[in-house]
């Protein structure tokens, strides 16, 4: 009876649209009584004389070969952690084990950025000066000389990358945003290299397992230090040229998607419209309410224009109250001067003319 169950009701399943088919599983069995016993499975039909059960559930998709293999591996794991506790207390850096190849994993580490690296260089950049202590220490508890340790940190790497990446991002900002002032540039490029941006980048392209350093995994100043130590190691090995390519795809591209307008945080955007509206000839510039709905509510809702001296309206802004709504019209009027309005045209990301030779740019049209 319980094959010929299980047949009917997989026959009226239907086929889901991934291509497999949703499995019932039922086990029929009788109440409990005194020398029949149960059927062991996870989804039960009991039959009753009161009535009757049926659970359903979806395949997992896990075939018995697979959950084999799972159930002998999750074994040896349980087996390992009893034997081997302090092995899973922590995590190991890759550089620990003894099967570990760290030539072979910087040259596949300068290959998927495709680049070349100077083997020293590579190595020195992606060298904290905790592991230099560490190893320090090792050898003098084994009662080595440590005058013998030729390695060198990162330092001064990471300085000559963190001064090459402000530069560079600071003229292709200048070449790609002309219209905005050196204030916001100076915000966009200090966004670009704040730890935060620089950890995730360096995070993303593998950094984690081949850092040198005492902590593992590595805290966000060593991510930060070694990835500009890595473009300080790269313009002296293939120079300044590759170095600018590698900052402009790698930082300058995270803007991709992003409202510059929200990076640069402006304290009084209605002073500043002002003084750049007398620079443009606008000046005099007037803040009117176009529409607002909910006056004396906690639903109040505000549209402020802004109109220039020829009475057109060259920005609107909405806000809960008068003030905001005005602020945010200054904001919407400022964007106008800048030519930072959503949908702004793409950035110009060809790297064999950035950032010296910048071909005449898509921007231009529009000016």
């Amino acid at each position: 009876m319980i094959h010929s169950l299980r047949r009917a009701v997989l026959a009226i399943v239907p086929v889901s649209p991934y291509g497999s088919r949703m499995l019932a599983s039922f086990a029929v069995g009788a109440q409990s009584r005194e020398g029949v016993p149960h059927h062991e499975g996870r989804l039960q039909q009991r039959i009753s004389g009161a009535g009757t059960s049926v659970f359903v559930v979806p395949h997992r998709n896990v075939s018995q070969y697979e959950r084999k293999y799972r159930e002998v591996m999750n074994a040896r794991r349980k087996k390992e952690m009893f034997v081997n506790p302090e092995r899973f207390a922590k995590p190991f850096p890759r550089y620990s084990f003894v099967d570990w190849n760290y030539k072979s994993e910087l040259y596949a580490f300068g290959k998927r950025l495709s680049e070349e690296f100077d083997d020293a260089l590579l190595r020195e950049a992606l060298t904290d000066q905790s592991y230099i202590n560490k190893e320090r220490t090792k050898q003098e508890e084994l009662g080595i000389d440590t005058t013998l340790l030729e390695i060198r940190n990162n330092q001064e790497l990471s300085e000559l990358g963190a001064q090459l990446a402000r530069e560079v991002l600071s003229r292709f900002f200048q070449k790609e945003l002309p219209l905005f002032p050196e204030e916001g540039h100076t915000a966009l490029v200090k966004f670009l290299t704040s730890q935060q941006t620089l950890t995730e980048m360096a995070s993303n392209l593998g950094f984690r397992d081949i850092i040198l350093c005492e902590e593992y995994p590595p805290s966000d100043e060593t991510y930060t230090r070694s990835f500009l130590a890595v473009i300080g190691a790269l313009q002296k090995s293939s120079g300044n040229e590759r170095a600018e390519k590698f900052v402009i795809d790698f930082l300058a591209s995270l803007l991709c998607g992003k409202d510059i307008n929200e990076i640069w945080n402006i304290d009084r955007p209605w002073h500043m419209m002002v003084e750049l509206a007398k620079q443009k000839g606008v000046y005099p510039v007037e803040p009117r309410i176009i529409r607002e709905a909910g006056r004396n509510t906690i639903h109040a809702v505000y549209v402020v224009g802004v109109y220039d001296k020829d009475k057109q309206l060259i920005g609107k802004g909405i806000g809960e109250t008068l003030d905001i709504a005005q602020e945010m019209a200054a904001r919407d009027v400022l964007k106008q001067f800048f030519n930072t309005k959503e949908p702004m045209p793409p950035f110009e990301f060809q790297s064999a003319n950035i950032p010296y030779k910048l071909v005449p740019h898509v921007r231009n049209i529009h000016k």
